[in-house]
């Protein structure tokens, strides 16, 4: 008995998943839709978990199709490089912009899989607050953008956009109980830390600010350390930070991220693979 997977059935789950319709997941493939169908029951049945959720509206990936779809895309994208001539486009430079907000745990994890995927790509990232960014891509310096699209004052719709969940965070859960709740907070300017004040000051809330940078590493560590409490995407929690009791605080708004593509490279396919799978991983943050 092997475990070999024929990696056609991968194939077959990326593009359902990406395009949320097995007839239009048939018709870029160039299959038929029973075929297509066939190709997923086999996939369910080598890997021995019902995969995909159909309903009028579409198809949607079950719990265990969302875990097995980063393997899939990754060994998918992997066997594409094998082709004796890589895509023109993939010889070209891909230039990203990044809040530092984002830059956490999945997110490199992605820029690692696009560039091993794409060796003959020059990938060039720059992180840096949303104002610079938006700058640099107004100028043709940035070829893809994540920020913050109420921030970043940029007139171009996003190609997508996720609003993405804010907990208030401790050492441990733990909120002290004291007259006056210490806070550990980004430098101003910064909507994170206006949103947390303006919350704060509403429920009647005393605080004191007990630090404060520019830097989301320092803040991370001071919250690590247990200075204070404060507010960070989940996908920056570590090093033992947990969420606050539900009710301990009044909630804070959900933090819109929108990702921009440079109009002059709007029909280019390693970035629409790229942006794919930034939206997979921010998505999984949505509030």
């Amino acid at each position: 008995m092997t475990n070999d997977i024929d990696t056609s059935l991968l194939r077959a789950l990326t593009a359902v998943a990406r395009l949320g319709s097995i007839n239009r997941a048939a018709a870029e493939l160039g299959r038929s839709q029973p075929a297509l169908s066939l190709q997923l029951r086999k996939l369910e049945q080598h890997y021995g978990q019902l995969l995909l959720q159909r309903s009028t509206r579409g198809v949607t990936l079950t719990a265990a199709g969302q875990a097995l779809l980063p393997f899939a895309e990754r060994i998918v994208g992997l066997t594409e490089q094998m082709l004796p001539s890589a895509p023109a486009a993939d010889r070209l430079r891909c230039r990203v912009g990044l809040i530092e907000d984002v830059v956490s745990h999945h997110l490199p994890q992605v820029l690692a899989d696009f560039a091993a995927t794409h060796p003959g790509l020059q990938l060039e990232v720059r992180v840096a607050p949303g104002r610079e960014l938006s700058t640099a891509y107004s100028r043709g310096e940035l070829d893809v953008l994540i920020a913050n699209p109420r921030l970043c004052g940029l007139a171009q719709r996003p190609s997508w956009l996720v609003e993405c969940a804010l907990p208030w965070l401790a050492a441990g859960g733990q909120c002290p109980e004291v007259a006056e709740l210490p806070l550990v907070l980004f430098a101003a300017p910064c909507s994170w830390r206006d949103a947390m004040l303006h919350a704060l000051q509403l429920a009647g809330q005393p605080y004191r600010v007990v630090f404060e940078s520019s830097s989301l590493l320092a803040v991370q560590a001071a919250l690590e350390a247990g200075l204070g409490i404060g507010a960070l995407l989940p996908d920056a929690t570590r090093g033992g930070l947990a969420p606050l009791p539900a009710g301990r605080l009044p909630a804070l708004p959900p933090v819109p991220l929108a990702l921009y593509r440079h109009p002059e490279r709007a029909g280019d396919d390693s970035l629409d693979r790229l942006s794919r799978l930034f939206f997979r991983e921010l998505s999984r943050l949505a509030a």
